[in-house]
């Protein structure tokens, strides 16, 4: 376990400005606050503590306030504003989500449409980030996240190297949650998917509160249907863009 070398007064200080920025977001959410002055607000409070942006730590607090007591329409829209403000890093929020929409996507199918919306709209031009501050603390955040390095057994935390891990297991991912979802992932005895593509049982007693109590309606699973299609689309919008192409490619070289 890594020990900490901060003194316990900036330590102390850094859970109170989480705790502040918790505070603040709960309150525009009560208030169904405009998610761009939310950001203007956020913004000023993180540089006034002297935090770089874009923020790992907002990232993984926002998506674990989200998930899943506070599903909610408007703290979507605050997600996507601090992603397109570069409050949060786009890969980042990506990575989190995945680990819990994904294997989600039949008990919450209207977060996992989210993701995918978020994921199509901000994958594609997430490629000149790779220049942007924090971008290698960003990475090895991500391979933490997804433990890509484990998967793909590639000795390096070169980030030019998780991005292409990563670019190729967000396909990997969306393409075995479709077979999944069609039942046409062939799986043999226990062999399971390299991804969390199904909840795990001990996570589905504490995230999912009354999901199993709702009656499964024709939305949802008209919804399912259509979520399995965009997926499929985004696999095909990754395969017909320049730049993701060439990087899937190098990944299946490498392999």
């Amino acid at each position: 376990m890594a020990v900490s070398t901060l003194p316990p007064g900036q330590l102390q200080g850094i859970a109170g400005l989480w705790d502040t920025v918790l505070e603040l977001t709960k309150s525009a959410q009560d208030k169904n606050c405009d998610p761009l002055l939310w950001a203007v607000q956020l913004s000023s409070t993180l540089n006034s503590a002297g935090v770089s942006l874009p923020s790992v730590e907002l990232a993984q607090l926002l998506v674990s306030h989200i998930c899943w007591d506070n599903h909610v329409p408007i703290m979507w829209k605050f997600l996507e504003k601090a992603m397109t403000a570069r409050i949060v890093p786009p890969l980042l929020v990506i990575a989190l989500l995945s680990t819990r929409a994904i294997p989600y996507r039949k008990l919450q199918p209207a977060a996992y449409r989210l993701y995918l919306e978020l994921l199509s709209r901000h994958v594609f031009s997430s490629t000149c980030q790779i220049y942007g501050p924090n971008y290698q603390r960003i990475m090895q955040t991500i391979d933490d996240v997804l433990h890509l390095t484990q998967i793909f057994g590639l000795q390096t935390c070169e980030p030019g190297v998780l991005m292409v891990e990563l670019f190729f297991s967000i396909v990997w991912q969306l393409l075995d949650a479709s077979l999944d979802d069609e039942g046409l992932l062939a799986l043999h005895g226990e062999e399971k998917s390299a991804w969390l593509i199904r909840p795990q049982l001990h996570d589905m007693e504490l995230d999912v509160h009354d999901s199993f109590g709702e009656k499964r309606t024709e939305n949802s699973e008209s919804l399912l249907k259509v979520n399995t299609a965009k997926a499929i689309e985004i696999i095909g919008q990754f395969l017909q863009n320049k730049k993701t192409a060439r990087i899937l490619c190098l990944a299946l070289r490498n392999m």
